[in-house]
Formats: C-alpha cells, sequence, structure tokens
C-alpha cells in the first residue's frame, strides 16, 4: 500500500518539475517560434497542468486493481469487524434519540 502511493507521488512530482521546466522554458521559445505555437504556448496554465497530471495518475492507478476481487474484500473486511460495527450503529442510534429528543 505504502509503496504505490510514495510511487503516485514521486510520479506526480516528476510532472511537477516537468511541467514547470516547461513553463519556465516557454517566453524563451515563445520569442524564437512560429506564430501557431505562440498561440498554443500562452493558452497553457499550470493549474490545469497539475489537475490533468492527477487525474491521469488517479485513473492508472485505479486501473491496476483486480475489481473482481474488490467484493469479496469488503465483505470479509465487514464480517472481520462486525463486532465494532454493531457498537457504532448502537452509539449512532443512541445520539439519534439523544439530539432528536
Amino acid at each position: 500500500m505504502m509503496r504505490s502511493v510514495l510511487s503516485f507521488f514521486s510520479v506526480l512530482a516528476f510532472g511537477a518539475m516537468t511541467a514547470a521546466l516547461f513553463i519556465a522554458v516557454l517566453p524563451w521559445v515563445s520569442g524564437h517560434a512560429p506564430d501557431n505555437l505562440k498561440a498554443l504556448t500562452e493558452g497553457l496554465q499550470f493549474n490545469s497542468l497539475m489537475l490533468g497530471l492527477i487525474f491521469g495518475l488517479m485513473l492508472g492507478s485505479l486501473g491496476r486493481y483486480n475489481w473482481a476481487d474488490i467484493p469479496r474484500r469488503v465483505v470479509t473486511w465487514f464480517l472481520v469487524r462486525e463486532r465494532q460495527f454493531f457498537y457504532y450503529a448502537l452509539i449512532a442510534i443512541c445520539a439519534g434519540v439523544l439530539l432528536y429528543y
């Protein structure tokens, strides 16, 4: 679990550094580039670039999961913690009674 989280953030940091380098070089490129490339460089925003990078990495990491195995894991997780959920439900019911009366 921790390995995948660290991998996600390391790729995100690499993408952010690459995007920052690209945006830092854009003024120089726009001075030496044709007019059609200048229009492209003026419309690029770092915030939208980072948001797209985050969404792309999240979709890539979600695509690696075995989705057929998730329902079995969820049911097993609930069955292992069945007694705790009973206590939480009892606490929620008592809190609801106290709030509504």
